[in-house]
């Protein structure tokens, strides 16, 4: 093994980590032959693989399920079997055996939920009709123990169900959990994000005991993920020091007007008192800086996967109105699995779920900005990595196909939020700037570069047409 030569290592910490360009999701180390992977949170607190090179063998087998290796990434047929020819195609969201939207019937679950309350709904019914026997999710871990807000947690019971659910937008790692399931026998379902259903499924195909073990993977979408950066930020901005915080919950419900007016609910200690703060989505830094892809892993840039294709079943907000406007939220729901379409639709008739019947289309439509970043911008992203590096992958992507200047200004700040954000903060500058000053100091010169180049283009036409 030469270490001038990275295209002779075959481990993920010199082909993808330091190329950041790794999801953190842990599974390279659950499953290297000889346990000489250890994640471990960089500077920018991101999960990132760390090898013992008097270990490691370079054997490969951490590439082979990394997501960022597109070389092995499975075909469709492989995954859904006998299922497969069911499946109805479509370019934005793959594969769909049936598309639905609504919401659980029970009130107070509907309002305890991230949005319509259907994939806690469909957890609990598989644990009780004994379908599965636990439960793989981001579940609560003690900050002044592991220095981490939330975890891999495998849960045994309905009860740690319902405490651990809703939307977590914090890093989360399987390796622990992954290692446990191989010598298990436990039938598990998993909830995780699209990039991390990928790794699943390329370790099922090199692994007996997970092929048997996972029964089910439920994919919540993700236009982006962030770093743990992202909740320690908006913390320190509002006083709050993470180690005194009890209890963090991302999309409470209490005082909402509309289905996106959620808010980021902090309860802390401070001195003796308990004390609650409610950070409005739409009314404090929580949604600018999220929206604006603060902190947000540079990974994300070239992801193409916004529902988790590969998935079991797929599970989104309905940002449609008239859904939009009614706050307890609406869930829409994509299966691609035979079996948790008819419990679905069992659901329904035993009335715990209101559910109707969607196209694709309609999915689609409730999340056009996603899809366009995920399908359509990330063409030009990858076109100006490869004027720099050759090597860099295309993920399956057509870039010849665009102008290196395509959807360039949106890109830009993009890539100058993810990049800047996690630089300032980590030299203790973001906290005194604040993100409306960051978003302006960014935006603003991409702005009026925008504004000049379609100037010239005008300028351009008119030339032309004389």
């Amino acid at each position: 093994m030469k270490d001038k030569n990275n295209k002779e290592k075959k481990d993920v910490e010199t082909r993808i980590a330091k190329n950041d360009r790794c999801c953190g999701c842990g599974l390279c180390a659950a499953m290297c032959p000889l346990d000489c992977i250890t994640m471990k949170f960089n500077i920018f607190k991101q999960y990132v693989p760390v090898v013992d090179r008097s270990v490691c063998i370079n054997c490969g087998q951490c590439l082979r399920v990394c997501p960022d290796y597109f070389e092995t990434n499975p075909k469709p047929q492989e995954i859904f079997g006998e299922n497969y020819t069911s499946l109805k195609m479509n370019e934005f969201v793959e594969f769909t055996l049936g598309c639905y939207l609504g919401y659980v019937t029970n009130e107070q679950d509907r309002l305890s939920s991230s949005s319509g309350g259907v994939l806690t709904a469909l957890l609990r019914e598989l644990f009780e009709l004994n379908y599965i026997d636990a439960v793989i999710l981001a579940g609560k871990s003690e900050y002044t123990k592991t220095g981490k807000f939330f975890e891999a947690k495998i849960i045994t019971d309905i009860e740690g169900i319902l405490n651990n659910r809703g939307s977590k937008y914090y890093p989360i790692e399987y390796s622990g959990v992954i290692k446990t399931l191989k010598s298990d026998s436990r039938r598990y379902a998993i909830v995780a994000l699209p990039c991390v259903t990928l790794a699943l499924r390329k370790a099922q195909a090199l692994n007996k005991a997970l092929q048997r073990n996972i029964r089910y993977i439920l994919t919540p979408v993700c236009g982006h993920n962030v770093s743990a950066l992202y909740t320690e930020y908006l913390l320190r901005i509002n006083d709050i020091d993470p180690s005194s915080v009890i209890q963090l919950k991302y999309r409470d419900k209490t005082n909402a007007t509309s289905a996106d007016d959620y808010n980021l609910l902090v309860e802390y200690k401070r001195g003796d008192k308990k004390v609650v703060k409610r950070l409005s989505f739409r009314h404090s830094d929580v949604g600018a800086t999220w929206i604006s892809f603060m902190f947000a892993m540079n990974k994300c840039l070239y992801c193409t996967d916004f529902v988790g294709e590969f998935s079991d079943a797929s599970f989104a907000d309905a940002w449609l109105y008239p859904y939009i406007n009614d706050y307890r939220g609406t869930s829409m729901v994509i299966l691609r699995n035979a079996e948790l379409n008819q419990l679905i639709q069992r659901m329904v008739k035993d009335g715990k779920l209101k559910l109707l019947s969607i196209s694709p289309e309609t999915f689609i439509k409730a999340h056009t900005n996603r899809f366009r970043q995920k399908k359509d911008l990330i063409k030009s992203r990858i076109k100006w990595q490869k004027v720099f590096n050759k090597d860099f992958p295309d993920y399956g992507v057509d870039w010849r196909s665009v102008r290196l200047w395509y959807g360039l200004p949106e890109n830009l700040k993009l890539w100058l939020h993810i990049h800047l954000s996690r630089w300032l903060y980590r030299h203790g500058l973001l906290t005194k700037i604040g993100t409306k000053r960051f978003l302006k100091f960014c935006d603003t010169p991409i702005e009026l570069l925008a504004m000049l180049f379609k100037c010239i283009r005008k300028i351009r036409k008119k030339s032309t047409m004389l």
